[in-house]
Order: C-alpha cells, then sequence, then structure tokens
C-alpha cells in the first residue's frame, strides 16, 4: 500500500485505534451545542458520524468545560463554552454508538476555560477574567485579571473527576486534557503568566501541578477505564508579551522547546497516556490556527523533538493534509498520528479516498478560516469548500424527476461547482467560458507563493472536471441569439466580477493597472509601486510585490486594513506586511499625482507626497450580470450565482451553487 504507515493500528494508553488519523478539535461549529441545556444536538452527532464514516481512526471533539462556578461567564447573555453536563448522556452515548460502528474510537476534550484569552464581549458585561496571575487580558488589555485563589484552582481539580465519569458512563473511550493555546491551563503552565508562590506555581514541577492533580483526580474518579492525554503547544512564537512572531529564530518569550521536551518527560512520568503537540497562543494565533501563508507540516521538527523524548504516542498537527507529508512524517517516525482539523471539514473521506489510492478526489481545505470567521462574526458555520459540512442530514442532492439541459455561463469556482454538482445528479450540463481556461478569479488569486493551497482546490476541480466529463467550451462568449444558446431548459449564470478603477488626476493608463492585471502578469508594474485599497486583496498584493522586489506602499481610506477575514490570517497577514516594511496609510486618500508624487489625504487633511512611478488599485470588484438580464427578458428560466450575484468569497460562490444545484 502507497500510505502503508498512515493505516497501521496504535494503542494509546487502553485504546486500539484503526489508523493513525485523527480528527483535530475544534469549537467552531456552535450551532451543535445548547450551552445553556449542556447538550449536544442531533447536527453534532451527524457530523461527527461521517468523519468516523469517511474512515478516521480517532474522534477528538472540542472542548467541554467541567464547572461553570468558578470560570463562569457569558457573551449576549449566552454561555458560549459548551458545558458537560449529566443531561447530556444521553446524546453522547448516541454519538459513540455511531462512531463505534464504523470502528472510530472518541475522545471528549475537557478544558479548564480560556483565562486570560476570554472574550471581550463577555468583559463588556461585567465578567472580570481570570488567570494563574494577575495578567492583562488579552482582547481588553486595559483590564486585569484576577489571580486565581488556591481553593479555587482544587475546585476545579475536582471537577474534572466529576467530568470523567460523565465521560465514562457516556461510552467515550478517552480524554483529552487542553492545555494549549494560552488558556487557563496553559497559563499555570507557562511562567510568563504565572508567578504564583502556592503549590500550583514557582518553578516547572509547580506550574505543572495542575495539569498532573488533574491526571490525578481523573484516574481517582474512572481508574484505567479511559484513555488520558495532553495537548499543549511545543513554542509559544512570542517575541514579548504582546507580540507573536513568524521568525522561528527570534529568541522565544514564552515556552520554548526545550522546556517543552521537559514538560513531555514530566507528563509522561505522572501517568499521561500521550500526547497531542500543536504550536502558537492568541498573540500568535497563526501558528496555533495556520492559515493558507503557511507551509504545510509547518510543526514537524518541534513535535518530532518532542516524540524522541518520550516513549508513549505523540499526535501531532500542522497542514498535515496532504498524503504524502503525512506518511512521511510517520514513517521518519517524528510522530505517532496524524491529527487532520479543517482537512476533514472540507472532505470528510479523505481516509477512505487516501486508503483507496484516490488521494486525487480529495478537496482540500484552503486555509481561508472562514469557518473559524463565521464563528467570530456569531454566523451560520460551515466549511468554505464543503457547505455540507455542519449540515450532514440536512442538505442532501434532491432525486431528479426530469432531467434539464443545463447551461453553466462561466466557468469560475461558482460555476464549476454548480456543473459539478448537477452532472452527479444526473442533468445534462455544459459550460461556456469565453476565457481560454477555467478558473475565473482563482487564477490570480493562487498566483503568489504563499497562497498555493488555492492551487489544490483549482487542481480538485479541473479533476472533477475531468472525471465527469463535462462539457466544456473554452474561448466561447455565451450567445443567447443563436441555435446553440437557445437549446437549454434552464440558465446558470456565473459570469463572475470585474475589477474597480478609480480615477485619480494626473496618472496616466500607461502606469495603471488593477490587482487582478498584476497577479495575472498582464502587467508588471514598474518602479515605486502604490496599491490604492488596503483589503485583504491589496495586501496580498502588496506582499507578492515585494516579494518580487518591488518597492511597494499602501493607500487606505478607512482605518484598518485586512478586514472581513479571521484573526489568524488577518494576524500573519498584518505581520508580513510588517516584515516586508510595507508602509501603510490608513484613513487617507490618493487625490492626484503631480511633480512632487501622489498626494495623500488623511482624514484631518495633512498631506503627503510620496514618489510613485505606478499604480496598482486594488478597491473591490463589480458584478457582471448583463447576460442574467437579458435571459431574464427572454423569459428563460435563470439564475445569477457568485460574483455576478455580488462580489463576495470563494465560500460564498460555492455555498450559492450547492445550495441551489442540490435542489434544481
Amino acid at each position: 500500500m502507497k500510505y502503508d504507515k498512515i493505516f497501521q493500528p496504535i494503542k494509546i494508553g487502553r485504546t486500539l485505534i484503526k489508523n493513525r488519523i485523527a480528527l483535530a478539535p475544534m469549537n467552531d461549529l456552535h450551532q451543535f451545542y445548547n450551552p445553556e441545556e449542556g447538550t449536544i444536538n442531533r447536527r453534532w452527532i451527524d457530523y461527527f458520524t461521517e468523519r468516523a464514516k469517511g474512515g478516521v481512526g480517532l474522534l477528538i471533539t472540542g472542548a467541554f468545560k467541567v464547572e461553570d462556578e468558578i470560570t463562569k461567564f457569558r457573551q449576549n447573555d449566552i454561555n458560549i463554552w459548551a458545558l458537560l453536563k449529566k443531561k447530556s448522556i444521553q446524546n453522547y452515548s448516541e454519538l459513540n454508538r455511531y462512531a463505534h460502528t464504523y470502528g472510530a474510537k472518541v475522545f471528549i476534550q475537557l478544558t479548564a476555560g480560556p483565562g486570560r484569552v476570554v472574550s471581550g464581549l463577555s468583559i463588556d458585561q461585567g465578567y472580570q477574567p481570570i488567570s494563574a496571575s494577575v495578567n492583562h487580558a488579552f482582547f481588553r488589555p486595559e483590564i486585569l485579571c484576577r489571580s486565581l485563589e488556591t481553593w479555587e484552582v482544587d475546585k476545579i481539580v475536582e471537577a474534572f473527576g466529576k467530568a470523567a465519569e460523565i465521560v465514562r458512563d457516556a461510552g467515550f473511550d478517552g480524554i483529552e486534557v487542553h492545555g494549549h493555546e494560552g488558556y487557563l491551563i496553559d497559563q499555570f503552565v507557562t511562567k510568563i503568566w504565572n508567578r504564583r508562590k502556592d503549590k500550583y506555581g514557582g518553578d516547572i514541577n509547580g506550574r505543572l501541578t495542575f495539569p498532573i492533580n488533574i491526571l490525578r483526580s481523573i484516574k481517582s474518579a474512572v481508574g484505567d477505564d479511559l484513555t488520558i492525554t495532553y495537548r499543549y503547544g511545543a513554542r509559544h512564537f512570542l517575541k514579548d508579551f504582546n507580540n507573536g512572531t513568524l521568525d522561528k529564530n527570534v529568541a522565544e518569550f514564552g515556552r520554548n522547546i526545550s522546556e517543552s521536551i521537559e514538560i513531555a518527560k514530566k507528563l509522561e512520568e505522572a501517568g499521561y497516556d500521550g500526547l497531542h503537540i500543536d504550536s502558537g497562543c492568541y498573540e500568535s494565533v497563526y501558528w496555533a490556527h495556520p492559515p493558507m501563508y503557511m507551509p504545510e507540516g509547518l510543526l514537524l521538527d518541534y513535535i518530532s523533538l518532542i516524540k524522541k523524548s518520550v516513549t508513549i504516542p505523540v499526535i501531532g498537527v500542522g497542514k498535515l493534509g496532504n498524503p504524502t507529508i503525512a506518511e512521511k512524517a510517520l514513517s521518519e517516525n517524528k510522530l505517532d498520528m496524524v491529527a487532520l482539523g479543517r482537512d476533514l471539514l472540507s472532505d470528510p473521506d479523505w481516509p477512505n479516498k487516501v486508503f483507496s489510492g484516490r488521494e486525487k478526489e480529495i478537496r482540500r481545505c484552503i486555509g481561508c478560516h472562514e469557518c473559524m470567521y463565521l464563528a467570530e462574526t456569531g454566523k451560520y458555520l460551515t466549511c468554505a469548500v464543503n457547505p455540507f459540512c455542519g449540515n450532514e442530514g440536512i442538505v442532501k442532492y434532491r432525486e431528479i424527476v426530469n432531467k434539464k439541459n443545463v447551461a453553466i455561463i462561466g466557468g469560475g469556482v461558482a460555476g464549476m461547482e454548480a456543473a459539478r454538482i448537477l452532472k452527479i445528479r444526473g442533468h445534462n450540463v455544459e459550460i461556456f467560458e469565453k476565457e481560454k481556461a477555467l478558473g475565473g478569479h482563482l487564477i490570480p488569486a493562487s498566483k503568489p507563493d504563499f497562497k498555493s493551497d488555492l492551487n489544490y482546490l483549482f487542481e480538485w476541480y479541473k479533476e472533477e472536471m475531468k472525471k465527469l466529463k463535462i462539457k466544456i467550451n473554452l474561448n466561447n462568449e455565451f450567445k443567447l441569439n443563436n441555435e446553440e444558446g437557445n437549446n437549454f431548459d434552464i440558465y446558470i449564470v456565473a459570469t463572475g466580477s470585474d475589477s474597480i478603477n478609480l480615477s485619480i488626476d494626473g496618472i496616466s493608463k500607461d502606469n495603471v493597472a488593477n490587482s487582478v492585471e498584476v497577479l495575472n502578469e498582464e502587467k508588471i508594474p514598474e518602479g515605486r509601486v502604490a496599491i490604492i485599497g488596503g483589503g485583504v486583496e491589496g495586501c496580498e498584493t502588496a506582499v507578492w510585490l515585494s516579494l518580487k522586489g518591488k518597492d511597494v506602499f499602501i493607500v487606505e481610506k478607512l482605518e484598518v486594513i485586512a478586514r472581513g477575514i479571521h484573526r489568524a490570517n488577518r494576524t500573519m497577514l498584518l505581520d508580513m506586511l510588517k516584515e516586508y516594511s510595507i508602509p501603510i496609510y490608513t484613513s487617507s486618500r490618493a487625490v492626484e499625482v503631480n511633480e512632487k508624487g501622489l498626494m495623500i489625504i488623511d482624514k484631518d487633511s495633512n498631506i503627503k507626497y510620496e514618489k510613485v512611478d505606478s499604480i496598482v488599485f486594488a478597491v473591490g470588484m463589480k458584478s457582471k450580470n448583463s447576460i442574467y438580464i437579458e435571459l431574464l427578458k427572454k423569459g428563460k428560466i435563470a439564475y445569477l450565482i457568485g460574483d455576478g450575484y455580488k462580489p463576495g468569497k470563494i465560500a460564498d460562490a460555492i455555498w450559492q451553487a450547492t445550495m441551489l444545484c442540490s435542489e434544481l
């Protein structure tokens, strides 16, 4: 077998797991919980069951709090962290029975809560954050956390034992103790946040008292009935109290790898059955939740060092969704299990496809973190490239009664997804694309090397079009007023959008382009380059040009740049801009070009001139929908999706195409 190591069984503690693939714990999908009651719903069960069907060996749930007395906090009148309660045993046991039917084992992740990284909204509503010591709250740095009393920490430790009894009675196979990412347990273990003088502070032995006492509490309650693992970060990637870093060579202000190795040895000695290694914290969130800008396998060197120091199994994460990289890491003994998070949101059949040699069919995660962004903004949660995620058992392909001839006008993401689903369901489908290749805006979007994750999606769509034998007409702008254009029952318009260019006095056509033209290398900006527009598109274009040796600066009319994406992606993008020393003018407008240079006016009417040779617009897109309007006027059955409907993200285009074409 090509991927022999991935599909070898492994034993962690008392639990035999059929392969080396784990579903990493994720807390994004809040619609699965009833946090007030401490219960899970049917969608939660269906979500995990789908991954068990897909062949995952170990399912690890997101974090459940063990108590709500000492660490009680609320946000918008809702306790947003799931609380483990006896009331949910019925639901939990149902989940476990389904998962076990498909051969998967299930660990539940238990947490002591966020501590200093509690949400800002909770603090705004009167909650005083807590921590190991008096620390600044992350989201409200002007607020100081209260240091927990010794008896309060003891109480939380005791709560883990009580929670373990619920876990055992519900039929779970194990518990993962959440000591990762700068949450409360990690605050106790880490010296920069723990300056206590009691038994829970001091040297590394004192700081490890909390997680070791948690283990003892669990063992006291359930003995050896459950496998117990501990998840923590190999490094925090902090350069000071407030700032993370992309530079691996910067002196570590938080936990370094040497201390992590020492921690691993002590946790093994204490009796933990396994370790789950990650990295990062809230200040360096892009290490904990690697965006598309991060390389694959980014943590393997650190995980490998920890694995060499212990004999218990080590689970590792960090963009391991490429089966070749996962297999190589296992073969080289860098870890014992590969934990996949969002790769199993985008394709729950990842294990089955790898096992059967269909790895080209895997729909890979694109690192956009739209799932987490939706969680942050309180919206309906799903996966950008797989809208069935979180909708298992709800969204289904409807059986067709009458096969239709469908014209897909536009071969971008929305058009390809529409064609794919309609063909799978049995309709006759034909794509009309006026350009020489499929892809639309996916082509320029995937051009920068640091966005190579998008290439996986592009290649996947091309493979799907080929596999499904979808008829594709390239270099063919759809025309309704001919025989070919009138031969369809349904028209799906996915004509996309065009870049918006602004008018600035004094500029000539020779030195002006938009970001799409630049990324497609249709126009090459020369000399000093002004990027007009500091959205994600403008910032990414600036970084790309800077990597090519261009002297770049950004002008943005709003106060903030790179809005509308998850904090991990945004923080890393901002740090990349800093790393390449790209000047940024916010709350500013580019007014004209004259002999002094580009005239920039800020919100206070201050004027500054910057030397400029080329201008690149990245100020947004405008929909192209004229064909749709024409079709409606002719009385045709037509639907408008993707950027043609409203310029948006890949997630918007795929969602619209999926929901529409699952029903047509």
